[in-house]
C-alpha cells in the first residue's frame, strides 16, 4: 500500500469486525477494558477509546472509521466491578465498539476515495489508525498542492496538520459555529494571520474590538466615535448616510402610511435633484408653494438615473425642512397643472411629528457616524484606498462604540455590506479576490428593523454568500447562534468548523447544513474542548475531528469576570 505508513502494524491491532451496516460497524473490543493507554514509535495508542481513529483491513480499499461507543455485553456488564463478591480474577471481558465508517483508502495508491465503496466482512481485523494515516486522507483538502493554508491538527499528533487551498476555505465561503469560549476568535485570528501571511486580502467586521491585538499588516478604522483627544491615535471613521437606501431612512425614521411616507420619499428626490441642479434651490431648499413645475420636471427627467443611483448624495440636515417645503397643494387655482398651489396646511399638521423625529435623530449623538460625519474619513474612502495599497492586508473595521439606539448598528452594518455587493457586481474585486469576515454574524443576519409598516430584512450579507463567488468576494461568518442564521445561507457556506455546541437546535441546524455530519459525529459537538473544532466541508472526505493551531496574534479574549 502507497502510504507514508504501513497502517495494518500488528502492534496497532485492535480487534475483529462483528457486525457490519451501511455507515457503521460493530468491532470487537478486546483490549478496550484496560484502564489506561499506550504508546508506540512516539504515538499514542487509544486501544479501543471513543474518539479514536481506526482502520480496518480490506481485500482492495481499507476503510477509515471512527469509535463513536463502546460497550460491554449484558452478561459482561458485572465483570468489571472490582468489589462484587465470587469475581473470579481470570474473567474474560468482551467490549464492542461501534464504528463510524467514514472513507475509504486504495490499498494500491493509497488514494483517499469518499464514502465505503466496498464495505467491510464479517471476521476483518481492525487496527489503530496512525497520525500520518490520518493525515494523509484528509491532507489533499482542495486539491491544491500550492498555497495551503494551515489551520489545525490532528489532536494528539502536533506533527499531523490539517489544511486547506484558499479556493476550498474562502471561495466557497465558510462558517464558524461554536459556543462562547469554544475557540470561534482563535479560528477566525488564524484564517486572518494565514491570509495576511499569503499576501491575500480580508475585511474583519469587529463588532466587539477583541481583534484589536493584530498587528501584521493590519489597518484598524472605528465606526461611532470621535477621537477623545489629540493623543488618541485611532483612525475613526463615519459611514455616510447617502449610502442608505430608501427603505433604510423608512425603518429608521417610521413614517406613518397616510401623508408621512409620501412626502418623505418626495423630499428626498427633491434634496437629491437640488445637488445636481443648484438652481432648482433657494437657501438650500426646493420651494415648491406657488412655484412653477417646469425646471423641477426636466431635471427630474435629466438625473432620474442618477438620483436613483446607490451614493447619489444630498443634504440630510434639511430633510426636516424639505418635507415642510413638500406640503403643497398639487396645483394652484386657476394656474393649471405646471404650477404647485400654496401650503397645505392639514399635511404639515400630519407631517409634524415626523418631521420633529427627522431633526431629533439626524442631530443626535447616537446616529453621529451618519448623519454629522464632519471631518472624519468615509469608511467607502478607506476601502478604496485600501484596495490600491499593497501593504495592507487585513481593513478591521471595529464597530464597538457603534451604538443599539435606534438600531444604528444593524443598519450601519447592512448599508457597508450592501456597498461590498456594489462594489462586487461592478467587477471591483475580479482581479484581486477579496475576503469580508463577519465575527458575531447572528446580529447583522436574519434580523428586521423598523416598525410593521416599514420593516425591512438585513440581508445584505446574506446576498453576498450567494453571489460573492461570482464576483470574487468571499465570506467567512462566525457566530455563537447558528439557529440565528438563515437556512437559505448556511446553504451556501462550503466549509463548516464547528467549536463546541451544546444547544439541541444549533446542533440540529448544523446536521441540516452539513451534507457529510451525521448523529454520530454531531454527538461529539458538546464535549469539544477549548480549541477542538469539527471540521466538516464540500473538499473534506469527511468530518475531521482537528485542534485549531495558535494564532501567531491571540485575539483579546479575556474573561469580564476574572474571578
Amino acid at each position: 500500500m502507497s502510504t507514508s505508513v504501513f497502517p495494518f502494524e500488528n502492534v496497532r491491532y485492535l480487534g475483529s469486525v462483528v457486525v457490519v451496516n451501511p455507515a457503521h460497524a460493530l468491532v470487537n473490543l478486546p483490549y478496550a477494558s484496560g484502564c489506561i493507554s499506550s504508546s508506540y514509535s512516539g504515538h499514542r495508542l487509544g486501544r479501543g477509546e471513543v474518539g479514536e481513529f481506526v482502520v480496518i483491513e480490506g481485500e482492495t480499499h481499507a476503510v477509515l472509521g471512527r469509535i463513536a461507543s463502546i460497550r460491554l455485553p449484558e452478561g459482561d456488564r458485572l465483570a468489571v466491578e472490582p468489589g462484587r463478591p465470587g469475581r473470579r480474577q481470570e474473567t474474560h471481558i468482551n467490549p464492542v465498539g461501534k464504528v463510524q465508517l467514514l472513507l475509504s483508502m486504495e490499498l494500491a495508491s493509497g488514494k483517499p476515495v469518499r464514502g465505503v465503496p466496498m464495505h467491510p466482512r464479517i471476521g476483518q481485523y481492525v487496527y489503530s489508525a496512525h497520525p500520518d494515516l490520518v493525515k494523509q486522507a484528509i491532507g489533499g483538502v482542495g486539491g491544491d498542492n500550492g498555497t495551503r493554508v494551515e489551520l489545525a491538527r490532528i489532536p494528539d499528533s502536533p506533527t499531523a496538520r490539517v489544511s486547506f487551498s484558499p479556493t476550498a476555505l474562502f471561495s466557497r465561503h465558510c462558517a464558524i459555529l461554536g459556543a462562547t469560549g469554544g475557540g470561534k476568535s482563535w479560528t477566525v485570528a488564524r484564517i486572518l494571520g494565514e491570509i495576511a501571511r499569503y499576501g491575500g486580502k480580508a475585511i474583519l467586521c469587529d463588532p466587539s474590538g477583541e481583534f484589536v491585538t493584530l498587528t501584521d499588516s493590519v489597518r484598524h478604522v472605528y465606526l461611532g466615535r470621535a477621537p477623545s483627544g489629540d493623543q488618541d491615535g485611532r483612525e475613526f471613521v463615519s459611514f455616510a448616510y447617502r449610502y442608505l437606501s430608501e427603505a433604510d431612512l423608512f425603518a429608521l425614521f417610521q413614517p406613518g402610511g397616510g401623508s408621512q411616507a409620501p412626502k418623505l420619499r418626495e423630499a428626498l428626490t427633491s434634496l437629491k435633484l437640488l445637488h445636481c441642479d443648484s438652481n432648482l434651490g433657494t437657501d438650500g431648499l426646493v420651494k415648491k408653494a406657488n412655484r412653477s413645475k417646469n425646471a423641477f420636471d426636466n431635471a427630474l427627467r435629466q438625473y432620474s438615473a442618477v438620483i436613483r443611483r446607490p451614493g447619489a448624495n444630498y443634504d440630510i440636515t434639511l430633510l426636516a425642512e424639505q418635507i415642510d417645503e413638500e406640503c403643497v397643494w398639487p396645483t394652484g387655482r386657476g394656474n393649471g397643472d405646471n404650477r404647485w398651489g400654496n401650503y397645505d396646511q392639514n399635511t404639515r399638521g400630519y407631517c409634524t411629528t415626523l418631521v420633529s423625529r427627522i431633526s431629533v435623530q439626524v442631530h443626535s449623538d447616537e446616529l453621529a457616524p451618519i448623519f454629522q460625519p464632519g471631518p472624519l474619513h468615509d469608511v467607502t474612502e478607506v476601502l478604496s484606498e485600501f484596495l490600491a495599497d499593497e501593504k495592507q492586508r487585513i481593513l478591521r473595521i471595529s464597530m464597538e462604540h457603534l451604538p443599539f439606539e435606534h438600531n444604528t448598528r444593524e443598519l450601519i452594518a447592512n448599508g457597508f455590506g450592501r456597498y461590498l455587493l456594489t462594489k462586487a457586481r461592478a467587477g471591483a474585486f475580479r482581479e484581486r479576490p477579496v475576503v469580508v469576515i463577519v465575527d458575531e454574524a447572528h446580529q447583522f443576519l436574519n434580523k428586521s428593523v423598523g416598525d410593521e409598516a416599514n420593516r425591512i430584512r438585513l440581508e445584505s450579507f446574506g446576498l453576498i454568500a450567494k453571489e460573492g463567488r461570482k464576483y470574487g468576494l468571499g465570506t467567512v461568518i462566525a457566530t455563537q447562534r447558528p439557529r440565528d442564521i438563515p437556512q437559505d445561507v448556511l446553504s451556501q457556506m462550503g466549509v463548516f468548523i464547528v467549536h463546541r455546541l451544546v444547544n439541541d437546535r444549533d446542533r440540529q441546524i448544523v446536521e441540516h447544513a452539513c451534507g457529510n455530519i451525521d448523529a454520530s459525529a454531531a454527538a461529539f459537538l458538546p464535549v469539544l474542548g477549548q480549541g477542538e473544532a469539527l471540521v466538516v466541508g464540500l473538499d473534506a472526505p469527511m468530518p475531521i475531528p482537528t485542534k485549531i493551531l495558535r494564532p501567531k496574534e491571540e485575539p483579546e479574549s479575556t474573561d469580564v469576570f476574572p474571578w
